[in-house]
């Protein structure tokens, strides 16, 4: 399962009538890769018919490997799988039947750190309450009007019994009206107390994307942020919080890359993935600068500065990055302008190895996904497992 390549589930009657409805794609693949084709699979599952669900999370264990627990929200309740979305147990939340649950993932022990707004609230609100919750719906913790919420499901972790989030206010310019702060915030008592540990006004970034504790090494940390190039920022944290070095800072506002010229929306992204002592990560954004139009895949060695090198292109903005065996899929979003062209504006799904390969192949555009009326360009919002299981 590739988590929200199964998609938010639709409302209403559209919940049942998509409930179990599946797709393949099988695609050739170029000389020189180990296959000589790819087959994948997009599926609904059959969610609990009471209410509308929406993924939430696939969840890791303490070494960033996926295990078989999957999560989905709702209105005064939330689902857990425990056999990657084959059943499901319906979880009603007590004492909050009428609070959305915005976010939700798995801090171990059957226990769950939340976001929820009374439903209606949350596209409004930027004082969303944070809770601790127990596989029966118990609330264990309970923070009201903390901040605002974070942003797809790779901006909330926990590592060495630490738990931290970065926020995503929506910060539109609004004429008269300053921006909001965007803050990280930090609980090493499983989400009874928060700390702000690091924080950038509007002025200087519209929000955090991305905030992930790098698999295998303790205490690490890192830390992206959009949404203007000037903005465009990765962070890296080595002590759990304390302390942040901007690995873009000394770079300039537009340099060259291959020839081309590019600015500093090249480090946007809301999706990375370490490889060794390199990263990989596709650009949330079609780029700015005098390069070929798109979006574009990347990967840099880890260093005191980041040095970008272009594995890939890609028409519209990525989402998420998934490991599956030697290869990431790279999920984009659709065209995001209405009046985009109907056969160039749906999100796209593209294959690259994990590894830098010496015979030079790069990225290679597998297919575009076919989406029901009304979700042309989200499709995944930044919500899917970070590695496939099974």
């Amino acid at each position: 399962m590739l988590g929200r390549i199964w998609r938010k589930v639709v409302r209403g009657a559209a919940a049942v009538r998509h409930a179990g409805a599946s797709k393949d794609y099988v695609v050739r693949l170029p000389a020189g890769y180990p296959a000589g084709q790819i087959a994948v699979r997009l599926s609904v599952p059959a969610l609990p018919k009471t209410g509308v669900f929406h993924f939430a999370d696939h969840a890791l264990d303490e070494s960033g490997r996926p295990t078989d627990t999957v999560l989905a929200t709702g209105t005064g309740q939330f689902a857990i799988s425990r056999d990657l979305g084959r059943s499901w147990k319906r979880v009603a939340l007590k004492g909050r039947e009428d609070h959305e649950i915005v976010h939700l993932k798995s801090i171990g022990e059957s226990k769950f750190l939340a976001q929820a707004a009374r439903s209606g609230e949350t596209a409004k609100s930027s004082a969303l309450d944070v809770l601790v919750l127990n596989d029966k719906g118990d609330i264990l913790a309970a923070k009201a009007g903390v901040g605002c919420r974070w942003h797809g499901c790779r901006s909330a972790g926990r590592s060495n019994g630490t738990l931290m989030y970065a926020e995503y206010p929506s910060n539109k310019p609004v004429k008269g009206r300053r921006p909001s702060s965007s803050r990280v915030l930090r609980s090493r008592d499983e989400g009874r107390s928060w700390e702000v540990v690091f924080e950038r006004t509007g002025d200087q970034v519209r929000h955090f994307h991305f905030l992930q504790p790098r698999p295998g090494v303790a205490h690490e940390w890192w830390l992206t942020s959009g949404d203007a190039p000037q903005e465009s920022r990765v962070w890296v944290s080595k002590d759990d919080g304390e302390h942040w070095q901007d690995l873009t800072e000394s770079i300039a506002r537009q340099f060259d890359i291959g020839g081309e010229r590019y600015a500093r929306d090249v480090f946007r992204l809301t999706d990375l993935a370490w490889e060794g002592n390199e990263i990989v990560w596709g650009t949330d954004d079609t780029l700015s600068a005098g390069q070929t139009p798109g979006a574009a895949l990347f990967r840099s060695a880890i260093g005191p500065s980041l040095k970008p090198q272009l594995i890939g292109r890609c028409a519209w903005h990525i989402r998420n990055i998934v490991e599956v065996g030697d290869f990431y899929l790279a999920i984009s979003q659709g065209c995001p302008h209405p009046a985009g062209a109907p056969d160039k504006e749906k999100p796209g799904v593209y294959l690259l190895p994990r590894k830098a390969p010496a015979s030079g192949l790069g990225s290679i555009h597998l297919f575009d996904i076919d989406t029901p009326p009304g979700s042309r360009t989200k499709f995944s919002a930044s919500r899917a497992s970070r590695a496939a299981k099974e």
